[in-house]
Formats: C-alpha cells, structure tokens, sequence
C-alpha cells in the first residue's frame, strides 16, 4: 500500500477541520502598540516606586530648606501639593493591586500631572531661581523610555511652557540668587545637588527599567516558543489520530484475509501448506503489530494527557527501556550510575519512550560495535538520564534544529525527526529540560532533567 494518498486524505481531513500546520513565526515579538502597551505594564510599578522617592526627597529637602537653612517657605501651598502627589500614588498603588490595566494613557497622566505638581512646587519655593528646575528633564526622559516619541516630545513641550511660566508669574517663597555672593554659593550648591539627584534618579530608573523590559521580552519569546511547539505537537496528534483511523480499516481488512487463508491451508495436507500457513501467520503477526504502533500513536503521539504518574524506581526506568530495544542494541547499551537509591514520580510511558528515543538516536550515529553510554543521577529535587554516543557529532547548523519537528539527518526510511521534538516537549511539560551538546567529531550528549517531586498522588511503579 502506498502511503501517499493515506497522508493526503489525513491532511485534507485536517484542513477541513481548520488545523493547519503551525510554521516559524518571523513576526516582530511585539509590534507597535502592543511594545507600548507591554512597556507600560512593566514601567507603571517602578513609577510609582519613583513617586514614592520623589515624595521623600521632597520632605527632605522642606525641612532642611526651611527649619536647618532658614528659608522662609510658604508650608501650606508646598505641604498641600505634596498631599497631592501621595494620594495620588496611594490611589494608583491601589489600583494596581486590584488589577487594572496600567496603559500608556495612565503612565502618561501620570508624568502629566507630576510635571504640573514640580512646577507648582517650584513656583511656590523661589520660582525659577530654584535650582531643582531640573528634575523637569526626569519626566521628559521617563517619557522617551516608556511611551515613545509622540508623548515624549508633549512632555518637552509641557515642560519647557511650565518652566516659562515660572518667569512670567510673581515668584514667592525665597529668592535665594538675589541675595548676595552667599545666597549665590547657596544657589550654586543647590543647582549641584539637584543636578547630582536628577541624573541618579535617570540613570538607576532607566537602568532598572531596561532590565525588567528585557525580562518581559524574554519571557514573552519563552511564551510564543511554547506555544508554537505546542501547536505543532497538537497537529502532531491530530494527524497521527487521522492516520490510524484511515489505516486502521486495510490493516484490518488484511488480518481477515490472512486468517481466512490460513482456515483454508490447514484443510491443505503437504509441505506447501505448512510453509504456507506459517507465512499467513507471519502476515497476522505483522498486521497486529502495526496496529498496535498505530494505536499507540492514536493515543498520545508524544503527550502525556490521561497517564497517572507513578513513582519509578531509576533501576526501574532502565530496565523498561532496554527492555523495549532489540537484543543487539541492549548489548551496546553501557548502563552506569546503578544501582541508584532513587525514584521519581512521573508519567512512566512516555518517560520511557523519551528516553528510549535518544538511546536509539545515538545507536544510530555510532558504528557498531561501539558502545553508547547510558548514565542515571539523581539529586534531592532532579532526576538526570544522559545518553551519550561516539558518532560524528554536529555541526552548530544542525544542532540549533536538532529539536525542531520533522527535522533529521537520518537516510530515508530511518525516521521522522520527532524523537528530540517529542522528548524535550516531553521534560518541558514536567517542568524539567533537554539539553543536547555536541561537536564536530566529538560525538553528542544528550541530557534529560526532570524534577523528581512535579506530580503529586503518584502510586508506586511496580
């Protein structure tokens, strides 16, 4: 039987169903308003942290101004705009601990509304002769780094009328520069000091910033990643469900023939017949045992959905999967790190077929009689299963696709490209990890860590 048209109704099968084959995604990780919109998530919490700084400096800088240094500072206004600044930061915390969206519309009333309080605050305490003018050029920055150009030069525009206005309205509070050359070395230490304030506040929030922006985008790349394999172990499934519903009526149709032929040789005396009746058995056999691959293939295609995890014993797990590997290949198998006090609580099938898949990777890639290493470790949280071979090893091309599916360097016919694919979708759903390291002529190492105590209610493996 041609495989051909099996695949073609399977996948046209899958097509009316509006499953399509999941591709590499090219797409820019966060295009356009949704980069402003994931920049504004992470920003809003360190603004309000900022805010809270800001509110403290600012007290600092009451009381020394005007009970250490004797400026006579208008309390009432100054205190009143402080007031202003700390509930409104108490009612964004709030609102951010009961989850609302922090957009770049909030962020930016935010900066709005604190450039506004500065330039009350300033005009209330010598008005452009305060040397904390300054700090008008934190928001701008805050700006360009949070909520792009469009808002970041209304920001600047704000500013600079705010700071313009400073000149124009009757300045109260002291007007230190006017007051002589101590007055002056007063003004000049204190452009200095706002000056030394202004650039550590830039410098620590758009550093900080950075890094929490990074780590949302790493996670985000993480996110997309799992989600691709994870539609295309879907598609997986779904087409290896198809193939054993459309091969399942052949194969069956075959195995009635089969004993239809072998009813009708037993009633045929001779050497013939016997030769003939093995030979329809041999058929039987063969047509049951593709069923079964295809049963199991229907059932989880590399998922782990409806199998209880069991706590198996490491010696355990060896001994099923050279158990499921022919006598010629257990042979080159070189078990260590047994016997080993250690069990693990996972889902012992498809724990087995994963580790079954690179053993049988590295047999492949090494010439016999060479050996393959076989290595079993356990600590108090990570069960580790290396398989270690002596092939000709990669090249840094391949091994950056070795886990894509359908992917393999193999001769037609000796497999799919999904064993790597499946055993590290495998580990990434238990919570553990694949890690495959290889060389030029240096052979491959493939290491498989999965956490001992994931699942929880597991039963004892017999």
């Amino acid at each position: 039987m041609e495989p051909a048209p099996v695949v073609a109704r399977v996948m046209a099968s899958r097509e009316d169903r509006g499953v399509i084959d999941p591709q590499p995604s090219h797409a820019p990780l966060l295009p356009g308003a949704q980069a402003q919109d994931a920049r504004a998530a992470v920003s809003l919490p360190w603004l309000t942290r900022l805010r809270w700084g800001g509110v403290a400096g600012q007290l600092v800088t009451v009381a020394v101004g005007h009970w250490t240094l004797g400026l006579a500072l208008p309390l009432a206004p100054v205190l009143a705009l402080i007031g202003v600044g700390i509930a409104t930061n108490l009612a964004l915390g709030r609102w951010l601990r009961a989850g609302g969206s922090a957009g770049p519309l909030l962020c930016g009333a935010v900066l709005v509304l604190d450039t506004l309080l500065l330039t009350g605050l300033l005009h209330a305490s010598g008005g452009p002769f305060n040397p904390f003018s300054v700090l008008y050029l934190v928001y701008i920055m805050l700006a360009a780094v949070v909520l792009g150009a469009a808002w970041t030069w209304s920001l600047a525009g704000l500013s600079v009328a705010c700071y313009m206005s400073l000149f124009l309205l009757p300045a109260s509070g002291p007007v230190a520069h006017v007051h002589g050359d101590g007055a002056l070395s007063l003004h000049l230490w204190g452009m200095l000091v706002a000056f030394v304030v202004a650039a550590a506040l830039t410098a620590y929030f758009v550093v900080r910033l950075s890094a929490a922006i990074e780590r949302r985008d790493a996670e985000i790349a993480a996110m997309r990643e799992q989600a691709t394999r994870t539609e295309r172990l879907a598609a997986l499934t779904t087409l290896a469900a198809g193939a054993a519903h459309e091969l399942g009526t052949p194969l069956g149709t075959i195995a009635i023939a089969a004993r239809e032929l072998e009813r009708a040789l037993e009633r045929r005396a001779g050497t013939d017949g016997d030769v003939l009746r093995d030979d329809a058995r041999l058929i039987r056999a063969e047509v049951e045992r593709c069923r079964r691959i295809l049963d199991q293939m229907a059932s989880d295609a590399g998922e782990t959905t409806g199998e209880a995890p069991v706590e198996v014993p490491a010696a355990r797990l060896v001994r099923d999967v050279l158990d499921g590997l022919p006598a010629e290949d257990v042979a080159r198998v070189r078990v260590e790190g047994l016997p080993l006090a250690a069990a693990a609580a996972l889902p012992r099938r498809a724990v087995v077929g994963a580790v079954t898949s690179l053993i049988r990777n590295a047999l492949d890639a090494t010439p016999p009689p060479r050996p393959v290493l076989l290595e079993v470790a356990a600590d108090e949280r990570t069960l580790r299963v290396t398989v270690e071979d002596e092939g000709p090893g990669m090249t840094a091309e391949v091994l950056a696709r070795a886990v894509e599916p359908f992917f393999s360097t193999k001769p037609p016919g000796k497999g799919m490209g999904l064993g790597l694919f499946l055993a590290r979708t495998l580990a990434e759903d238990l919570g553990g990890q694949l890690t495959i390291r290889s060389e030029p002529g240096a052979g491959a190492t493939a290491r498989l860590e999965l956490p001992r105590g994931r699942l929880a209610g597991a039963t004892r493996g017999a």
